[in-house]
C-alpha cells in the first residue's frame, strides 16, 4: 500500500487529548502526511517520557462518527446489495487499502452487501472511524527533521534573540524552544529568527 494517500483523516494518541488532522500517507515503514506529522509535533515530549510505545487511534473518516459511517455503509448495501463488499467500497479508499481494512474488520472480502449482518457492520463502522495502530519506537534511520526542545525562550531576548546571560550570543533555529507543526513553518521560522539575529550582530 506504499504510497497511498487518504484525504481529510482525524489521529489521536490513544489516553490523551492530542488530535491532529490532514491527509495520511501509508509508506513502506508506516504512517506519515501531516496528520501523523502534527500529531507527532503535537505529542513529543509525551511519546519522549513513554520511550516511543504508544497507541494511536485512526478515524478514517475524518470527522464523522460511527453512526454516521454506519449509515454512509447500510446506505451501499441497500444501492448495491448483490455487489461483493471488496468491489464497492467509499471513493476516499483504494482496492488495496480497502481490502486490508476488511481483513481488520474480520469481514470476507467475496461476501455480498446484502450478506452483511449486523454486527459486521457494527465492526466495520467502529474500526473505521476507531483503528488503533501500536507506536513501537522511534525511527532509526535518524530521518527527523523537526526537533522538540533547545534553549528556553525565557532565556533570550524576544526582540533580538540574543542570550540574557551571555552578552553577543544569538539563537536561532531549532536550537530554540521553538518548533512548528509541518508545512513550510519550521523553515520559515528559521528563516526569520536569522533575519532578526543577522540585522543584530
Amino acid at each position: 500500500m506504499t504510497g497511498t494517500v487518504v484525504e481529510d483523516v482525524h489521529t489521536s494518541i490513544v489516553g490523551t487529548k492530542m488530535k491532529a488532522e490532514g491527509p495520511l500517507l501509508i509508506t513502506h515503514w508506516g504512517l506519515s502526511g501531516p496528520a501523523i506529522l502534527k500529531l507527532s509535533s503535537y505529542g513529543a515530549r509525551l511519546l519522549h517520557d513513554c520511550n516511543y510505545k504508544a497507541k494511536i487511534a485512526v478515524n478514517w473518516f475524518g470527522s464523522a462518527n460511527e453512526n454516521e459511517v454506519m449509515e454512509l455503509l447500510y446506505e451501499m448495501s441497500i444501492r448495491h446489495p448483490q455487489k461483493q463488499v471488496q468491489s464497492l467500497y467509499p471513493d476516499r479508499f483504494n482496492s488495496r487499502l480497502w481490502l486490508h481494512l476488511l481483513a481488520c474488520a474480520g469481514i470476507r472480502p467475496d461476501m455480498r452487501w446484502a450478506e452483511m449482518g449486523r454486527k459486521s457492520f457494527n465492526r466495520m463502522a467502529a474500526m473505521l472511524t476507531n483503528h488503533i495502530f501500536d507506536i513501537s519506537g522511534k525511527n532509526k534511520f535518524k530521518d527527523e527533521f523537526v526537533t522538540c526542545g533547545g534553549v528556553a525562550l525565557s532565556n533570550i531576548n524576544p526582540s533580538t534573540l540574543e542570550s540574557r546571560q551571555h552578552p553577543g550570543l544569538y539563537f536561532a533555529g531549532e536550537v530554540l524552544d521553538v518548533d512548528a507543526i509541518t508545512g513550510g513553518f519550521n523553515l520559515q521560522a528559521a528563516w526569520t529568527m536569522a533575519y532578526v539575529v543577522a540585522k543584530n550582530v
